[in-house]
């Protein structure tokens, strides 16, 4: 069989990232919510915890539009959740990406109405930076993080909203399931040898540099 080329996959129409920008931008926020969810969904299952977050935050966006704030929020928190997750296993292995992803967790805590929360997370940044870069001074913070302490919540718009359908519904309920067995399952232990402890060190100053 011939071989599958990029062309063939963005062609796919079982793409359901393709098919979820498609429907966005011809404004079919509705059939866009449902594509974005399942290809959250898809990623979860396929351990792509910061695309799993992208497409959440796509769908909550899609919602958003729909004048269903409150299911958009909640799709906000999901993704900053998943992106302070994926943070934290970001660290065995780059500073570097795991503060990307904090400061991704700390906008949609904001758009998720949680500025407690995004406070909470700035103040990690904070401390990795002045840990990681000695030399940065509290006035040269701002110039090293893109996000600000105390950030306003954003306002969201307040039409009326569209109904959701049994397939937004089904999507919604079937994302948060998957999320909810992820986080309740326990980590399977592991026994560390001789010579991974002797291979770990170096991956580890690697990672401070990067």
């Amino acid at each position: 069989m011939p071989a599958t080329t990029w062309k063939d996959k963005v062609a796919d129409p079982s793409n359901l990232w393709l098919n979820a920008t498609r429907s966005e931008e011809d404004g079919r926020f509705a059939e866009a919510t449902v594509f974005y969810l399942r290809d959250a969904a898809a990623c979860l299952s396929g351990n792509l915890g910061a695309r799993a977050a992208l497409s959440c935050s796509c769908a909550a966006s899609c919602l958003e539009k729909t004048g269903n704030i409150n299911a958009a929020r909640n799709l906000y928190f999901e993704a900053a959740k998943i992106y302070e997750e994926q943070a934290a296993t970001a660290f065995r292995t780059s500073i570097r990406e795991a503060l990307w992803l904090l400061q991704e967790a700390h906008d949609y805590y904001i758009i998720g109405g949680d500025p407690e929360k995004a406070a909470q997370i700035y103040d990690q940044c904070a401390s990795l930076v002045r840990k990681t870069s000695p030399f940065v001074t509290s006035e040269a913070l701002d110039k090293v993080l893109r996000i600000k302490r105390g950030s306003a919540a954003r306002p969201v718009s307040l039409g009326s909203p569209v109904p959701q359908t049994s397939d937004i519904n089904g999507a919604i309920e079937g994302f948060m399931r998957l999320r909810d067995m992820q986080v309740s399952k326990p980590a399977a232990p592991q026994v560390e040898t001789s010579s991974a402890r002797a291979q770990r060190r170096p991956s580890v100053e690697k990672s401070i540099v990067s």
